[in-house]
């Protein structure tokens, strides 16, 4: 097992969030990781031997939570003074990423320069100062607090430079807008009816999937009903439906006699293509797009090797184009940045499974799930020119990307990818900033196709759980969220 250590000052970073801290290895892919913090270091601990990064989650105005990481540093038993590295990985990649926004023509406004240039200046006179004490500490922390702001304002400015020459001719962005329906509500779709006319206005396509669990709870016995009162009034209204996922591969949305029998070889396989088949053959002409499946990276279904699910689903996107099918399938790429991988080895990494599969000439694109909060299956919230890195890394991969959105408006305390429970500050305003900087980051971007924000309203109904979120835009009361008018400015001024 090989270790690093980092000097910390007790109080500058919560203790929560040094424990959710992780070791990634090449090409910044988490891996398994034991952390301690004791006696003023934290200690982090990986199996892995090569150099690294170390992230740890930090709280920075205005955007609230996002996660820091060093530059690539190698294990000794001598500690790193943590913020130091955290400082100087963060202007690291900033000066990076401006460098290759210049290299595609990106002019920095003078303002901005200056920002960076006194921010960068002040570092070097920081850096050098010796012996380690609480102000050098405090001064890194405040440099980290100061960078914050301008990687949102220069993202912003680099977007808005991108769209202003995605625009130049007055062209409309070919992006579909989605709004997925939540289940809880899905009954009586009473919200979406009362705001139908003004989802009209800002999206253009609704997600009104069921699992596969609630569509055919025993075999051979379809409830229908169940997907066409989610499709009745987005149908009416003119709205058009991407159908999916239709394959999410855990374990909550696979219904219980195929969970029984998943060792029987072949029997989820003939039973997942039935049931696609029978999805396809009566909903075929009505979906504009097919999710054809998500989970299947940091799925714990251990009966279903990498090998055994990328074989189904090629399988199964050829029955989707052989039943005639010329809309987009796309495939769902959750926890883009690969935070599965810090409870359990995966067989393939994110980018291995991509390039499995980007040669299926059936496939037309990946849907990278951007479920920003905590939990198991969320990924903490990484800052916008980060998202934009990674929106370009996929982006070489030569498909055509679309993304899933959901950003919290409360803030509850909630367990973490690694089941601890930091308590993360979200609220409306926060909500809205970083819903207005996404969908800059995403629009500029050429290969994104297709926004899907994926929870229309909050529960009506009050929660016990400690991992719940309100990720809506539409609140319990049935009042629009801040947020929503971004989604309505952007259907209005920039896309088809």
């Amino acid at each position: 097992m090989f270790e690093w250590r980092f000097r910390i000052t007790p109080g500058l970073i919560p203790v929560p969030f040094l424990e959710t801290a992780h070791f990634a290895g090449w090409g910044r892919v988490p891996r398994l990781t034991h952390v301690a913090v004791q006696d003023n270091e934290l200690i982090i601990r990986t199996d892995f031997f090569s150099s690294g990064t170390i992230h740890v989650p930090m709280f920075h105005q205005p955007l609230g939570v996002v996660m820091e990481s060093t530059e690539s540093l190698l294990g000794r038993h001598e500690p790193y003074l943590l913020l130091r590295e955290l400082a100087r990985g963060a202007l690291g990649r900033f000066y990076r990423r401006l460098f290759d926004w210049q290299m595609l023509g990106y002019q920095q406004p003078k303002e901005h320069e200056e920002r960076v240039r006194r921010l960068a200046k002040r570092f070097s006179s920081v850096v050098v100062q010796y012996p380690f004490s609480l102000d050098i500490e405090q001064a890194f922390l405040e440099i980290l607090d100061e960078l914050a702001p301008i990687l949102v304002d220069e993202n912003r400015e680099f977007s808005e430079q991108s769209l202003s020459w995605r625009t130049r001719n007055d062209e409309r962005l070919p992006v579909m807008l989605g709004i997925g329906t939540n289940a809880r509500n899905i009954e009586t779709l009473h919200e979406f009816d009362v705001c139908a006319e003004l989802l009209r206005d800002s999206f253009h396509a609704v997600l009104p999937m069921p699992t596969w669990r609630e569509l055919e709870p025993l075999p051979g016995q379809f409830q229908w009903e169940r997907l066409e009162k989610r499709l009745s009034i987005p149908t009416r209204f003119g709205f058009q439906i991407v159908l999916g996922p239709l394959l999410s591969f855990h374990a909550e949305a696979l219904p219980h006699w195929i969970l029984d029998n998943l060792f029987e070889e072949g029997f989820f396989e003939s039973r997942a293509a039935q049931f696609v088949n029978a999805v396809a053959e009566r909903y075929g002409s009505l979906a504009h797009g097919w999710i054809l499946a998500n989970r299947f990276v940091d799925q714990a279904l251990f009966e279903m090797p990498a090998e055994r699910t990328l074989v189904l689903l090629r399988l199964l996107a050829q029955l989707l184009r052989s039943r005639g099918i010329d809309a987009p399938v796309i495939v769902g790429i959750s926890q883009p940045w690969g935070e599965y991988a810090l409870q359990r080895i995966p067989d393939w990494e994110q980018v291995q499974i991509a390039e499995a599969l980007m040669n299926c000439r059936d496939i037309d694109a990946f849907l990278l799930e951007m479920d920003f909060g905590c939990g198991t299956h969320l990924t903490l919230p990484r800052d916008p020119m980060n998202v934009g890195n990674m929106i370009d890394q996929w982006s070489f991969l030569g498909k055509k990307l679309y993304v899933s959105l959901s950003l919290p408006s409360t803030g509850k305390p909630i367990a973490t990818t690694l089941e601890l429970a930091p308590e993360i500050l979200w609220s409306e305003e926060r909500q809205r900033l970083w819903t207005e900087t996404l969908l800059l980051t995403l629009l500029g971007k050429r290969t994104v196709r297709g926004i899907f924000w994926s929870c229309l309203q909050d529960p009506t109904i009050p929660s016990h759980s400690q991992t719940e979120f309100d990720y809506g835009l539409v609140n319990a009361q049935q009042t629009l969220k801040s947020a929503f008018t971004h989604f309505a400015a952007a259907r209005k001024n920039l896309l088809q």
